[in-house]
């Protein structure tokens, strides 16, 4: 067997390894659920939308679209950004 012959299968095989390994690791559904990845469970992991937005522009963004913001935690709020979001979203799905 030649040097040629030799990296051919080597390149081959790795060819094959490369796809085995992608199929066992593909997943049904991609979509990210909010709940299933905790997004709201503590400030850090929604980071993001509670401690990097500036909060002036939070509470105005809540009140525009009719979102109680008095006396209530901000992790609160973005999260009820979100669910009014994702319901639009579905109801533009819909239509």
């Amino acid at each position: 067997m030649s040097l040629q012959d030799t990296w051919i299968g080597v390149c081959r095989s790795l060819g094959a390894a490369n796809g085995a390994i992608k199929s066992s690791l593909a997943v049904d559904d991609i979509t990210p659920s909010w709940d299933q990845q905790e997004f709201f469970s503590s400030y850090e992991t929604s980071y993001s939308m509670t401690l990097a937005y500036p909060d002036d522009i939070l509470i105005e963004s809540a009140r525009a679209v009719g979102i109680e913001v008095d006396g209530r935690e901000k992790l609160d709020i973005v999260r009820d950004m979100v669910n009014l979001q994702r319901q639009r979203d579905k109801d533009n799905e819909s239509t």
